[in-house]
């Protein structure tokens, strides 16, 4: 080999290792804002131990007051599945969204103080609330489906695993990009974090959450299928409970939202980074 190539090859090393070394010291800095969200969160005391169990449990929660009303409503299957295993599988996506859309964003505001460290980044603070309340939210899952089989003996169909990784990282991704674009513009404009909590909430009827798209009319059901949310909880039923999804539910549509979401959410925070270290 000669001199130039040895020379071109340590540049390449150098690279790599530079990359490496960067990537470990991002790391340990959004595990330490995770540590300290945590320990805010906890208080230091039982009282915000109960806040944190409270919102891993929110899942069930909400599940069962669903249930509960459904039963009143003498309802106890859709489609031939439990009322309860139907609502569990698709509250997931609109539990992700929602805190997605209300508060992840607003940890930009909360932890501007850390900025003035050079190696905090304000997409640190996003990265490491995302971690957290993406955890909160499937450990709130796990909790769901456990009490559904030990006391109901009701459980998804588990035949289709690879596709279910597939959407519910579909709409991890999908979630990030869209809570880092919120949090980069709702910092600068405060006005936009008011508005994505109402929306959030009117997700919960646009989704899909609590009926499927076949039970609904032609042009509401031709209206919610502009909802990606709504393709992937229709995805998600029929791979977890064998439901047939509604004509024109697609996988390409939310995946490509997906790869857009990415891109506007990193292309957003890019462009004002500088913006937010002043906030």
């Amino acid at each position: 080999m000669t001199a130039q190539g040895y020379r071109e090859q340590s540049s390449v090393g150098r690279f790599f290792s530079e990359m490496r070394r960067g990537a470990r010291n991002q790391g340990n800095v959004v595990f330490a804002l995770i540590f300290k969200e945590l320990k805010n969160r906890s208080g230091g005391d039982g009282y915000g131990l109960y806040s944190l169990a409270v919102i891993a449990l929110e899942p069930a929660i909400a599940v069962a007051g669903m249930a509960v009303f459904f039963y009143f409503l003498r309802r106890a299957e859709i489609a031939g599945v439990h009322i309860a295993l139907f609502l569990a599988v698709s509250y997931l996506p609109y539990g992700l969204v929602r805190r997605s859309m209300t508060s992840v964003p607003k940890v930009l505001k909360s932890n501007a103080a850390f900025y003035a460290y050079q190696q905090v980044k304000p997409i640190d603070s996003v990265l490491s609330r995302f971690i957290i309340e993406t955890t909160l939210v499937l450990f709130g899952g796990v909790i769901v489906f456990f009490l559904l089989w030990w006391f109901l003996d009701l459980k998804p169909n588990f035949d289709h695993i690879a596709e279910l990784i597939g959407i519910f990282a579909m709409m991890v991704v999908t979630s990030f990009g869209l809570c880092l674009f919120l949090a980069t513009y709702g910092t600068r404009f405060p006005v936009i974090l008011r508005v994505s909590s109402g929306t959030s909430r009117a997700l919960y009827f646009l989704s899909a959450v609590i009926h499927p798209m076949s039970e609904i009319h032609d042009t509401a059901g031709e209206f919610l299928l502009w909802n990606p949310l709504a393709h992937m909880v229709e995805l998600l039923r029929d791979y977890a409970l064998g439901m047939e999804p509604y004509a024109g539910v697609t996988l390409s549509y939310p995946l490509g939202f997906m790869l857009f979401m990415l891109f506007l959410g990193l292309t957003s925070y890019y462009a004002n980074r500088f913006e937010l270290l002043k906030k």
